[in-house]
């Protein structure tokens, strides 16, 4: 049949990604290459959240939001190296390119000309970009954390400004409200990945618990490499957790005054990880010893409560 070539080159043409990138606004060509190679990126790192994102993400917003997270991620993977293995010359060379890009808006790596196109079309601010970049360049070769604030500090300089990008990639107005609640899941959300990625960062040089609250409960630092089982490690851990789950209900509460927009972004994530934290809770000292399973411990109310607001926030978005 003389139409089933003509079909056989228009269906590449009609899949989901493309309709998001037509959505989008992206022009066809190399620029759409682009794209498609950040969300490459993308689901490699996140490979069982990509999918649910991409049924519940806005297609118009999908393309700018893959382009924000590869670049993130990128910048992640030369910022989080172990502190043995950190090559500071690396990282800084890349920042040195994103720079170049945002004062030309001209990149030779896919990764970048994505973006920048998401810069010049979403009215992304250069100035979180650079405070972002400033951020992870003070996490290079870091070992851990003196105090509490300085891990407010690390949240503050890194993953907010990160965050505003985010939401400027969904069109999302920047108001004190969203501001607001953008700040408070970033500190939740940090708090979740410090218990998850207790045992792995530790193998690596690196403690996300502040050495004043080791002081505090009178365990050292060797205590927690070794994963002691005593009355101290336990109370430290269920400390950080605790801090962790009041992180979460501020986090929460925060974002019922948020722009619809940004509680269907925000509300998912604090809830699927609010989840995971219950499990972490149960867990012990057994977070001094790495895992590849997830760990959840699943309210059925809340979950269920969560849902019905996020269905809730996206009659309200395009």
């Amino acid at each position: 049949m003389p139409g089933l070539p003509v079909l056989g080159r228009l269906l590449p043409q009609v899949t989901p990604w493309q309709y998001a990138l037509h959505l989008a606004g992206i022009p066809r060509g190399r620029l759409r290459d682009d794209y498609t190679a950040a969300a490459h990126v993308v689901a490699r790192r996140y490979p069982g959240a990509y999918a649910p994102a991409r049924l519940l993400i806005p297609p118009a917003w999908q393309p700018h939001l893959v382009a924000v997270g590869a670049l993130g991620i990128h910048a992640d993977c030369l910022a989080d190296a172990p502190a043995h293995r950190c090559d500071p010359a690396a990282f800084h060379a890349w920042t040195e390119q994103v720079r170049q890009g945002l004062a030309t808006g001209r990149a030779e790596q896919p990764l970048l000309r994505a973006f920048l196109h998401t810069v010049q079309v979403r009215s992304i601010e250069p100035a979180d970009v650079h405070t972002a970049l400033a951020g992870q360049a003070g996490r290079l070769g870091m070992t851990g954390y003196a105090t509490e604030q300085d891990h407010h500090d690390n949240t503050e300089l890194s993953n907010v400004p990160a965050g505003r990008i985010l939401l400027a990639a969904c069109g999302v107005p920047a108001h004190p409200r969203n501001e607001t609640a953008l700040r408070l899941g970033a500190d939740a959300v940090q708090r979740w990945d410090d218990l998850a990625d207790l045992a792995d960062d530790l193998r690596n040089g690196f403690l996300t618990i502040p050495e004043a609250d080791l002081l505090r409960f009178d365990v050292t630092r060797a205590d927690l490499e070794a994963g002691r089982d005593t009355p101290a490690v336990r109370a430290l851990l269920a400390h950080a957790c605790d801090k962790a789950r009041a992180a979460f209900e501020v986090a929460q509460a925060a974002l019922g005054d948020a722009d619809p927009a940004v509680q269907y972004m925000c509300r998912p994530c604090l809830m699927f990880l609010s989840q995971g934290l219950r499990g972490l809770e149960q867990r012990g000292t057994a977070l001094l010893r790495a895992s590849r399973r997830w760990h959840f411990r699943l309210s059925p109310a809340e979950l269920v409560d969560g849902t019905v607001r996020t269905l809730q926030h996206r009659l309200h978005l395009p």
